[in-house]
């Protein structure tokens, strides 16, 4: 009697889960067998999942910090490559500026949903575009390398 009784205790979770599916129209695609195929009776589909999108680095070239800062019109909405020493840092990671021995400019990261871990002095590789707002330039970060 007590078999029936765990059996039914550890059953029920899988047959809500199921009945909800099943209502919502979202029954998942279990494989029939062991070649990866989908069941024929089951007919919703899930829908693909989002992957965060690399940079495209086919399109952006490697540009020194003060050439941005002394054409911000000429590299507005651009996207470039940046390299230097990480000179100042947020404390959580979502901005920081960067130095490349020819100026200093601002990275912000938190448009792009990015942190870094505090790498003040670390020498960085940033991928981002060039950004003008209120008559300041800055970099949106789209990917940072150390």
């Amino acid at each position: 009697m007590t078999w029936k009784i765990i059996t039914a205790v550890l059953l029920m979770p899988l047959v809500v889960i199921l009945a909800a599916c099943t209502q919502t129209g979202t029954t998942p695609n279990i494989p029939s067998n062991n070649s990866g195929t989908t069941n024929a009776s089951s007919t919703a589909q899930a829908p693909p999942l989002a992957i965060p999108q690399q940079p495209n680095t086919i399109n952006q070239k490697l540009v020194k910090i003060s050439d941005i800062l002394s054409k911000p019109d000429s590299y507005q909405g651009q996207n470039v490559i940046v390299e230097g020493k990480i000179q100042s840092e947020c404390g959580s990671g979502c901005w920081f500026t960067l130095n490349d021995g020819t100026g200093t400019i601002y990275i912000d990261l938190a448009p792009s949903n990015l942190v870094i871990p505090q790498k003040r002095g670390y020498k960085a590789t940033v991928f981002a575009e060039v950004t003008q707002e209120k008559g300041d330039t800055y970099l949106i970060g789209k990917k940072v390398e150390f």
